[in-house]
């Protein structure tokens, strides 16, 4: 693994780690209420970017020489392309205010249903098997890595910290 590796995969344990927390404490307690209407915007400034810092330590990462010894370019194609239909069925059935996580600001989301009967966490899963199609088409293993992360962090922690029965029963201070 060269150091680009080791950037990236810091920043995207960083990343989760950011978005987990700030989710977790407007829950539990309502730090972003003391911004009135403006908390929302605030949350997602810093959502917005470590993410984009991570997306910048990504492109980093193609320096590397920790690959794989071959590529699969048609199979990568073909996850990928799952994963962004995956992506696009969550992003339907709950609504744009998800991206940000806009239900802890009181945003509404859509009534779950569709893609959300077979697959618990459409939208996180499907940045896992994005970052797996990314591996096979490219052959680097950082991205392997990724969705590891990926699937531990957003799917497994971050997504038990988002579930509605973890709310903080307190209503938003106005």
């Amino acid at each position: 693994m060269t150091i680009y590796d080791w950037v990236s995969i810091v920043m995207l344990l960083l990343t989760i780690a950011v978005n987990s927390a700030s989710v977790y404490l407007q829950k539990t307690r309502r730090i972003y209420d003391k911004f009135g209407s403006r908390g929302y915007a605030v949350h997602t400034a810093l959502i917005s970017f470590v993410w984009g810092a991570f997306i910048i330590t990504e492109f980093l990462a193609n320096r590397s020489t920790w690959r794989f010894s071959h590529a699969h370019p048609l199979p990568g194609l073909v996850i990928m392309a799952v994963a962004l239909a995956l992506f696009i069925a969550a992003l339907q059935q709950v609504g744009s205010n998800a991206l940000s996580n806009g239900n802890f600001f009181g945003r509404p989301l859509r009534k779950l249903g569709g893609v959300y009967r077979y697959v618990r966490e459409p939208m996180y899963m499907s940045y896992a098997v994005w970052f797996l199609g990314l591996c096979l088409l490219t052959s680097m293993k950082v991205f392997l890595v990724y969705s590891a992360i990926t699937l531990v962090g957003l799917v497994g922690f971050e997504s038990y910290i988002e579930r509605p029965e973890r709310a903080n029963t307190q209503p938003p201070q106005k």
